[in-house]
């Protein structure tokens, strides 16, 4: 291998999982807090800290041989039973100390672990303590430890297991996750300055006399290993046995599990009785790596495939996944990425990567061949051992040790067509091609395959979610068989295509589009109303969304009048309007909580009111769509302030208003959340998190579609929270209500809308049922709103109307005759200054006409009786001497 340098550095926190794994589960904690209540005197942590360090906290009983023939460790605790001549039997030290069976030990996770921490204790009470508790930490259990410590070799391996099990102890990740105190252990102290660096750090050398620092600096201790003469960030710890020389090229890389600890295997391959041994040992906390063997020379390994591989040892046991850690997968990618590139022709694309790796055993299919030189004992010919196992992520692993090495094609535009490197004719032999689709300001993008032929079970197309290959995965395929669409709700696609060794196909053809999203408000807006409006009119209005949106979802308009003090809205009509600038208008009835007009604001000033309640009565029945639109802000003392507001309410005195739906917000916990309530009776059926400030006003705006039962909240504007009712409140539709708990809550400008068409009639007069019932300049406004179908919310597009009601309200001069009473019941008389018969025509709105003949004035006045006529109450249109008036029928 060629010399280079590399820092390897821990991972910042100890025992990373790969690929977000989460730290294993302490199935026996009962356990453990019983043995340190029979035996307080041994500090807490501790037994966790070995059990992990030597199990993950498993309960190890019938465990795969190891192919290194290391010996078999049981129990919670590790323990060894036969050392096989050269660890310690410790299992049977604990029985005999402890005074439980070795039988126990070993079937009972309890025993296992009460008879170390009897050991431990017997241990404690023998010993003359030292000052630091780490200390006597480590003699204990270098005492209770199955490995020996006869040479400089084995206490190097020695210290490592102290170095993993201390290191657990002090790291708070471990304190939290498995309950026991911070011991604050200096290390230092138990290891010394310069064996400490050797087990964290790998930059130092070793001679035969001294340990010598990069300063120079010469240690007082001999008993550690050196650098790796084949890989530098790695310790050496060489064997002076069970190797010799290889008598061919190194063209292979084996992939192992030692089924047991890192410690354990350095210190079992100088066991000159174990015929075992292997170039490279990982540790699974931080990826540390130690070399046993050079490079050079054939290790003992993989049987009958030792003389061309260089073999690599992982700590853990291949039933567990949490030993396969992101440090260690790192760290033995790392050694294979350098191996690839010292001379020995080994291509890092020759990886085992493919989806069957990890169960497929080759004495059993015969697969994978030659052609892949890096991957597991289990993939070699005449091998009975299985490691690295099913849980083995191969193609995290290829990934790692690749992907420094490969460029990656970017294509920003909205759509394209990609095929594989071959064009039109076959893609090569060992590609990896990286291809990201990544159209600028895309928000999902779809693949469509037109054509793909790759070599079944060998060559694979990757497609991920993402911009890295570490990013989620989509799907993989091989064969001729592929989705022909696949959509990705993201604006970045990432395509990996690898193909093995042999054989090649046309590949493929994909083309994609994508979807911008549409971010611009659509508009509104509102035609001239007449100046003054003397009657009804119609108005029209003029919504759009711009080129290639989304297109308008919701039209929704109100129409407010003025009374010379206050802008009010009809209700009757579906529409309400209150600015809240004076007092609380007798529209709203008070239930619950303090409520005052306080600055032109609405509050309810009681923030130890659980519900209060505040209503008015709108009319919500007669159309589909309806928008709610208030301003509102939270405070007051209380841990648990919310506030909201009711609508489509059948019994707004209830607590919760009969049958409603509202909107809720929750400013200490930071949450929108819609309810629907059926009898009184309220069910969560939206709940978001959105980031609450207390004091702040906020523009809240509710819709409500009834015929979908689609509730949207938005706040300032932005879309934030949806449910859909599938059996949506249809009739009695008739209040409102505001509503807080434990809270201050301020309300401005709350205004109704509802849903409209392009054009709607605008009515004027004093009947109750007119949009606008007073006259003045203005007296009323015209309000138009609509949102798209990307919710996108336009700008309040306003109308002020001039309305004259002096020729429509009073006695109605015009030229040559007088109309009165104007409005009128069931009689009208016209005044008229010619003698005669007279014309006179009556219409509604629409031009139907209720009649059109000739009446004979009597001394100057007709009376013409209207109650024959049944007419219904509004307006009409009475045209005499080529004249058109209004009138208005009560």
């Amino acid at each position: 291998m060629k010399y280079f340098l590399v820092a390897i550095f821990l991972i910042s926190s100890l025992f990373c999982q790969a690929q977000e794994q989460g730290l294993p589960t302490n199935n026996y904690q009962a356990e453990f807090d019983n043995a340190y209540t029979v035996y307080p005197l041994v500090p807490r942590g501790v037994l966790e800290a070995v059990s992990f360090t030597m199990t993950r906290l498993q309960h190890l009983q019938n465990v795969e041989e190891s192919c290194l023939g290391i010996p078999k460790t049981y129990g919670v605790m590790g323990l060894t039973l036969n050392g096989q001549n050269y660890f310690h039997n410790n299992l049977n030290y604990v029985s005999q100390v402890s005074g439980i069976s070795v039988d126990d030990i070993i079937a009972s996770p309890e025993k296992n672990i009460l008879a170390f921490a009897a050991a431990y204790n017997h241990q404690l009470s023998l010993m003359s303590p030292f000052k630091n508790q780490e200390k006597n930490i480590a003699q204990i259990l270098t005492q209770l430890s199955e490995l020996p410590n006869e040479n400089v070799k084995q206490d190097f391996a020695l210290n490592s297991h102290l170095y993993s099990v201390l290191s657990f102890m002090n790291d708070v990740k471990m304190q939290e996750a498995y309950n026991f105190p911070n011991p604050n252990f200096d290390l230092e102290k138990v290891f010394g300055a310069e064996n400490l660096n050797i087990l964290k750090s790998k930059k130092v050398f070793i001679n035969n006399l001294h340990v010598e620092g990069e300063e120079n600096k010469v240690y007082q201790q001999s008993n550690l290993s050196k650098k790796s003469t084949d890989y530098p960030p790695a310790l050496e710890n060489l064997t002076s046995c069970n190797f010799s020389s290889r008598g061919v090229a190194v063209s292979a890389v084996t992939v192992h599990t030692i089924q047991g600890t890192y410690a354990g295997a350095i210190s079992w391959a100088n066991n000159c009785s174990s015929n075992v041994s292997y170039h490279y040992v990982l540790r699974s906390s931080d990826g540390q790596v130690t070399q046993v063997v050079l490079e050079s020379d054939k290790a003992w390994h993989v049987g009958s495939e030792n003389p061309y591989t260089i073999g690599m040892e992982h700590e853990g046991f291949v039933s567990d996944s949490t030993w396969y850690t992101a440090a260690m997968y790192q760290s033995s990618a790392d050694v294979v990425r350098d191996i690839t590139q010292s001379g020995y022709g080994i291509s890092p694309l020759r990886t085992a990567y493919f989806p069957w790796a990890p169960t497929t055993n080759y004495n059993v299919s015969t697969i994978p061949g030659s052609c892949v030189k890096i991957k597991g004992h289990q993939h070699y010919p005449n091998q009975t051992h299985t490691d690295p196992g099913a849980n083995w992520d191969w193609d995290y692993y290829y990934k790692l040790i690749n992907e420094p090495t490969t460029t990656i094609i970017t294509n920003n535009n909205l759509t394209g067509t990609i095929t594989d490197d071959g064009g039109a004719g076959n893609y090569s032999d060992d590609e990896r091609m990286l291809y990201l689709i990544q159209p600028t300001g895309a928000t999902s993008i779809t693949l469509n395959i037109t054509s793909f032929d790759v070599e079944s079970t060998w060559d694979y197309l990757y497609i991920y979610d993402g911009t890295t290959p570490f990013d989620d995965r989509v799907g993989f395929y091989t064969g001729t068989t592929i989705p022909p669409t696949i959509t990705v709700n993201s604006g970045n696609v990432l395509l990996e295509f690898r193909s093995d060794c042999a054989t090649t196909n046309p590949g493929f053809e994909i083309s994609w589009s994508s979807t911008v999203p549409d971010t611009i408000r659509p508009t509104t807006l509102i035609s001239l109303s007449p100046n003054p409006a003397l009657t009804d009119f119609t108005v029209n209005f003029t919504d759009a969304d711009n080129i290639g949106g989304s297109g308008v979802l919701h039209q929704f308009y109100q129409v407010i009048d003025y009374d010379g003090i206050e802008w009010r809205a009809n209700e009757s009509n579906g529409f309400f309007s209150d600015n809240f600038d004076t007092s609380i208008h007798p529209d709203w009835t008070s239930v619950s909580g303090i409520w005052n007009i306080t600055g032109s604001y609405l509050v309810q000033s009681e923030d130890t009111n659980a519900n209060t309640n505040i209503f008015a009565a709108v009319n919500q029945n007669n159309h589909d769509k309806y928008l709610y639109h208030w301003e509102g802000s939270m405070d007051g003392t209380g841990a648990n302030r919310r506030a909201g507001f009711h609508f489509y309410c059948d019994s707004a005195s209830l607590a919760n208003r009969g049958n409603s739906y509202f909107a809720w917000f929750r400013l200490d916990n930071d949450k929108i959340q819609i309810y629907k309530v059926v009898n009184d009776t309220f069910q969560l059926k939206q709940d978001v998190s959105y980031d609450f400030n207390a004091a702040t006003f906020y523009d809240f705006k509710v819709t409500f579609n009834k015929q979908t039962g689609d509730i949207d909240v938005y706040v300032n504007d932005v879309f934030k929270a949806s449910w859909q009712d599938d059996s949506p409140h249809l009739t009695n539709g008739n209040y409102v209500s505001f509503r807080s708990g434990d809270a201050i809550y301020a309300v401005n400008n709350f205004k109704v809308y509802h849903n409209r068409s392009v054009s709607e009639l605008v009515t004027v007069g004093n009947g109750v049922n007119d949009d606008i019932r007073f006259e003045g300049a203005p007296a009323g406004k015209i309000k138009s709103i609509v949102i798209d179908n990307a919710k996108n919310v336009s700008f309040i597009s306003e109308e002020l109307v001039n309305v004259d009601l002096t020729t429509a309200i009073n006695d109605i001069v015009a030229y040559n005759f007088l109309v009165y009473p104007n409005p009128f019941l069931n009689e009208l008389i016209i005044e008229t200054y010619e003698n005669g018969a007279t014309e006179i025509k009556l219409t509604d709105l629409t031009g139907k006409l209720i009649f059109d003949k000739l009446f004979q004035s009597f001394g100057g006045k007709i009376r013409i009786d209207l109650a024959p006529y049944q007419l219904s109450s509004g307006s009409y249109l009475i045209q005499l001497n080529n004249e058109t008036i209004s009138l208005i029928k009560n």
